[in-house]
């Protein structure tokens, strides 16, 4: 038998020598999700960002536990003042995952946004390139404007990293067209 609530994490974020993957394990089982939610939403930045890496991690262990919070996480990146590791979280876990309907043209926005920000984190563009296109596929005209997008970036004054991601994204739009093309 399992022990339930016994862990306190509001305080493992104060030391930054922690195991973020074997911490979601202990959350996970512990069924302190909740609790976890409540630190990646808070106000101090630190105890944010590390409480959202923990909840990516959570997230890529057992999807449907965390599904429960997509809105609020979502709804979070209304906030201004936000830290580049919380968007770059969140970001993350929607890469591989669907964003709620009701909330794709939010979401979206936010990543054009993200995306042709060249003050955001580098991670943080990457992530919001795929999950546009994630968003995108069934719509060939949202595809269209994404291709603008990336298209009009910069390459000269762009990362690695972002020069990589828009080809490839580029790429799978492509790859998405020719294939609607013949059917």
């Amino acid at each position: 038998m399992k022990a339930k609530n016994t862990l306190d994490i509001s305080t493992v974020f104060e030391n930054r020598n922690f195991n973020a993957k074997e911490l979601a394990k202990t959350i996970l089982v512990n069924d302190l999700e909740e609790k976890l939610l409540a630190l990646a939403l808070n106000k101090d930045e630190m105890v944010s960002n590390r409480a959202m890496w923990v909840l990516n991690h959570c997230s890529d262990l057992d999807f449907e536990r965390i599904k429960p919070f997509h809105v609020k996480l979502i709804n979070h990146l209304k906030n201004k003042h936000i830290h580049s590791g919380v968007i770059r979280s969140v970001l993350r876990i929607f890469q591989n995952h669907p964003v709620p309907k009701k909330l794709e043209p939010f979401m979206l926005d936010k990543c054009f946004e993200y995306i042709k920000n060249p003050t955001e984190a580098i991670a943080a563009r990457a992530f919001a390139m795929t999950v546009a296109l994630n968003i995108s596929k069934p719509y060939p005209e949202l595809l269209n404007e994404l291709a603008i997008v990336l298209t009009h970036l910069n390459i000269t004054q762009e990362s690695a990293a972002v020069n990589a991601r828009a080809r490839m994204t580029l790429k799978a739009i492509a790859k998405i067209n020719r294939n609607s093309k013949t059917q």
